[in-house]
């Protein structure tokens, strides 16, 4: 079996004081895509991240922080040393391919296949939710292309954009297409001082572009997820609200995370019912009702709405919808939900089945064991 070569292929980070991520992120990168070129640019470590990376690369520079994501990524792309280039953060770590590169990896051949186009990578985010459970989804994200073509716009949650601005087109108008490619992302997994921090640098970045730009509604979707990051739940509802007023495009793939969020923000403030009355008419859409996340918050929002049945029943046709971004929303949390509900409204012998239909969910055999 022939051996892809990568040397027509640049991987761009740019990093500050993460030299342990930043290492296991270049190791990452020199297994999968060893001979690839490697730019690394450094916005002020003072953890010695530079070192680290000079044993991976030649191809490393400084950049004066300027709170603008976008141009430090774009100085790091002009340091590479070939147009085709990959945008990985150091805190993202490449674990291999998914069916469409099984054997090969040869994303190169895959974008020879979608020339002009932008690459999407598959990645796999990790943190502990609210209730200290483990949680991942995943998502495609924009990451691989051609640096004639195109650049990153954005002060932050930086975002590929075609190069001709002046143009009259717009500059998300362009051709996607999903590469074999997956990568693993720890950035999330934080304590709760680290997230609070997080959470803050963005807000203040994020008040700042949507006040130059304040008809963008993915602007105000991602200072709702600051502030519900942050712990600001009605800060959070006000932004989402904004955000879906401003009525994105409906083929825009954020839009379900946005009426998710929105839903679980006003659950969490109190508004269930209110909650419930934006997604009922989401929920005949193919796009959502065959959605396990959105399905799971529709059944959620039932349940607070005190409609056990129509919510034990909703929980249960998770179960035969395919994963979701959310792990679990489509087996052992629906099941423990539904067992739940069956034991609360006394049905005891259906909540012991549910339970065991959790599996190995930890929070679901203990309510089995004090059931027996």
């Amino acid at each position: 079996m022939s051996v892809t070569s990568y040397k027509d292929l640049s991987v761009c980070i740019i990093t500050r004081d993460q030299r342990e991520k930043l290492t296991k992120c270049l190791k990452a990168v020199k297994k999968h895509l060893p001979d690839a070129d490697i730019a690394v640019l450094d916005t002020g470590s003072l953890d010695g991240s530079l070192r680290s990376a000079a044993a991976f690369t030649r191809n490393t520079g400084s950049f004066e922080w300027c709170d603008d994501f976008s141009k430090a990524k774009n100085a790091c792309i002009e340091m590479a040393r070939n147009d085709l280039v990959l945008v990985i953060d150091s805190d993202e770590y490449i674990e291999g391919f998914l069916t469409s590169g099984e054997g090969t990896g040869n994303i190169i051949g895959e974008y020879s296949e979608h020339p002009g186009a932008v690459g999407r990578i598959r990645r796999i985010n990790s943190y502990i939710n609210e209730q200290g459970l483990r949680v991942e989804y995943g998502e495609w994200i924009n990451r691989l292309f051609d640096r004639r073509l195109f650049h990153f716009t954005g002060r932050i949650h930086e975002q590929v954009s075609l190069r001709n601005e002046g143009s009259g087109k717009d500059i998300y108008d362009y051709a996607m297409y999903r590469t074999g490619l997956k990568l693993f992302h720890d950035g999330y997994d934080l304590s709760p001082d680290e997230l609070k921090k997080k959470a803050e640098r963005n807000i203040a970045l994020l008040q700042r572009e949507t006040e130059e730009h304040s008809e963008d509604p993915y602007l105000f979707y991602q200072l709702g997820k600051s502030y519900y990051s942050g712990k600001k739940k009605e800060e959070a509802v006000k932004s989402f609200r904004k955000a879906l007023e401003l009525k994105p495009n409906k083929d825009r793939e954020y839009l379900s995370d946005l009426y998710c969020l929105t839903g679980y923000a006003l659950l969490e403030t109190g508004r269930a019912g209110e909650a419930l009355e934006l997604l009922t008419p989401l929920k005949s859409e193919k796009r959502y009702g065959s959605d396990a996340d959105f399905l799971f918050l529709y059944a959620m929002l039932l349940m607070n709405n005190m409609r056990f049945d129509e919510a034990r029943e909703t929980f249960i046709a998770c179960t035969s919808l395919p994963p979701s971004s959310t792990e679990g929303t489509n087996s052992f949390m629906a099941w423990y939900n539904a067992g739940v509900i069956s034991e609360v409204t006394g049905d005891r012998e259906n909540a012991i089945v549910y339970y065991k239909n959790a599996g190995e969910f930890e929070t679901a055999r203990k309510s089995l064991e004090r059931l027996k």
